[in-house]
């Protein structure tokens, strides 16, 4: 009677193409870069939606940027969403964004967004003078990286977004 198995070396012969299959899909999925660009694809989103959301405001107002800009304190003003600093979530004005998006109409933003990550390199940063505002953060994925250059802010290393990219740099208004 003849015996229907696998021998010994059938079977490291097809644990060995498995292992390398596997080796080869993870070497070109990338796993940690996916979670990077996921974490960028928040970051870009949740500041289109500020500045839409800014812009609403500023549309809007019936009184001075001032008032808008910075709820109403003295020039420049700044926030950050993470790391030393940080600033809470309250969308009224007093959180990390200083405008008051609460009280707008046509605005549905409960709470101000923070970075997926929100440490001391990954977080929001916002800054407002009498010219304009500026929201910026850090991008981590390589393949996202252009968005930072290809902005129109002055700092090739930050993605801003915003009505003036001078505020928030090394020199600039608001120094973080």
């Amino acid at each position: 009677m003849k015996s229907r198995g696998f021998t010994l070396v059938e079977l490291l012969v097809t644990i060995a193409i498995i292992s390398i299959l596997s080796a080869v899909v993870i070497l070109i999925v990338n796993p940690m870069e996916l979670l990077r660009r996921s974490r960028d694809a928040t970051r870009l989103k949740d500041l289109d939606n500020l500045q839409q959301a800014i812009n609403i405001a500023m549309q809007d107002a019936v009184t001075s940027e001032k008032e808008v800009l910075c709820n109403g304190t003295d020039f420049p003003c700044s926030g950050k969403s993470g790391g030393n600093g940080a600033g809470t979530r309250v969308s009224d004005g007093t959180g990390w964004v200083k405008v008051n998006l609460s009280s707008q109409k046509a605005v549905s933003l409960p709470t101000l967004p923070v970075d997926p990550v929100n440490d001391l390199t990954y977080h929001y940063t916002y800054c407002a003078d009498t010219i304009g505002w500026e929201i910026n953060t850090t991008l981590e994925s390589d393949q996202l990286s252009y968005k930072m250059a290809a902005d129109g802010g002055n700092e090739a290393d930050k993605y801003e977004v915003g009505s003036s990219y001078l505020l928030i740099s090394s020199g600039g208004v608001c120094e973080f």
